[in-house]
């Protein structure tokens, strides 16, 4: 992926914190420099904040990585600090410190970054944002005995509905969505990052209830881990046929980890 640098001009701290060699250079600003090492390719906008060592807030900044092909800087307070970074939310809304999912809608497609301490007690300090997916869309082939024409539907629920754009730890609130159709159809949900293995799908068939799948369960026995960096694709197959089957995939249809029955 292309890099997009973002580097300080060399006049920017005397004229923003306007100290001279002269005085005691303390209480100036240090001046962070933010380089976007993955980010250049989110088109749409990045939304980077600070925290400094209490985990408070010291800025929340909405930039355009596009407009910064050359400088993009910010100015704090001098202490140590961590930067964090996301970008991909559509519907998601930031309620405090947390980016939370509409109701009854899926995960966006969220992409993140939770940095290491940086040590701005200087003049200036530096860090490198790379964007981590903290999103898994689940893939859901279904097999029915009967009818040809029979009306499945698929509904998610979770409780996690969100993440903390400080620590990126998952949130919990309730979360459920209706899964969509892709052209093959096929059933596709995108879940956020969990924190437990509590997520169920609802197998609706011709408008009633017919099975509830454990597929935190499933996905937890696969050897799935929702710890990672960056958060795998699930493909999960279920045969709803008495007594029931599900096989589940990580990486493609063809990697099924293992077969349960339901």
């Amino acid at each position: 992926m292309k890099a997009l640098r973002l580097i300080v001009p060399a006049l920017l701290c005397a004229a923003m914190a306007s100290c001279t060699v002269k005085e005691d250079r303390g209480p100036c600003p240090c001046i962070l420099d933010i380089y976007l090492d993955n980010s250049g390719d989110f088109s749409d906008r990045l939304t980077v904040s600070g925290w400094d060592s209490r985990s408070e807030r010291l800025f929340l900044d909405r930039i355009a990585p596009e407009q910064f092909p050359d400088a993009y800087s910010k100015k704090v307070g001098k202490g140590f600090m961590h930067i964090s970074a996301y970008c991909g939310n559509d519907g998601m809304s930031l309620k405090g410190d947390k980016l939370v999912i509409p109701e009854g809608k899926p995960c966006d497609p969220v992409w993140a970054y939770r940095g290491d301490t940086v040590n701005a007690t200087g003049e200036s300090a530096e860090d490198h944002i790379i964007l981590h997916k903290q999103h898994a869309l689940i893939h859901v082939k279904v097999g029915v005995a009967g009818i040809m024409g029979t009306d499945v539907v698929l509904r998610a629920k979770g409780t996690s509905n969100g993440f903390d754009i400080s620590s990126l730890e998952p949130s919990h609130g309730d979360f459920h969505c209706f899964a969509s159709l892709d052209s093959d159809m096929n059933y596709l949900v995108c879940v956020p990052r969990q924190y437990d293995d509590s997520l169920e799908l609802e197998v609706f068939i011709d408008g009633v209830l017919s099975r509830t799948v454990k597929a935190g369960e499933l996905i937890a026995n696969s050897g799935y881990s929702w710890d990672r960096e960056d958060l795998d694709d699930i493909y999960l197959s279920l045969n709803l046929f008495n007594p029931g089957q599900a096989s589940l995939g990580i990486s493609d249809w063809d990697t099924e980890a293992q077969t349960f029955k339901l």
